[in-house]
């Protein structure tokens, strides 16, 4: 369970590097970006999803848990990757005033993503412990 969760603290930070690296690396890269990319709101909402995840998750002593957190942890590392390496790939290639809502909506939709998971991971674990009662009940 430990390794578990320590497993998933490290998806999460490096997906935290890799949220809030990528708006401040554009930023400094292609100059015309900064002013949109280098926003403090900007950069203050690329960190939610993974720290909601390490919030709800992580604190948990049950190994379910663990296991869930270290799904998510992989699904948003894995999200954060298909997402910003092409930026990093090539920081001039987008530009304009919108990149600085590409990265709010980035970061909105992976949060909403992340809860609807987290949801539906509770979920299936408070059926299967209810599942658990009723079979010991009824022995």
């Amino acid at each position: 369970m430990l390794r578990s969760k320590r497993y998933a603290g490290g998806l999460l930070l490096a997906g935290l590097v890799l949220a809030v690296g990528t708006p401040i690396y554009l930023g400094l890269a292609a100059p015309h970006l900064s002013v949109y990319l280098l926003n403090p709101f900007i950069l203050l909402g690329q960190p939610v999803p993974y720290l909601a995840c390490a919030g709800l998750w992580l604190p948990w002593r049950a190994p379910a848990a663990a296991r869930i957190a270290l799904i998510l942890a992989g699904l948003l590392l894995l999200a954060a990757l298909v997402l910003y390496l092409p930026m990093l790939w090539a920081p001039g290639a987008r530009g304009g005033d919108m990149i600085g809502f590409a990265f709010i909506l980035i970061s909105t939709v992976t949060t909403l993503a992340l809860f609807v998971g987290s949801a539906m991971a509770a979920l299936g674990l408070w059926v299967r412990v209810r599942g658990r009662r009723t079979h010991s009940v009824a022995a």
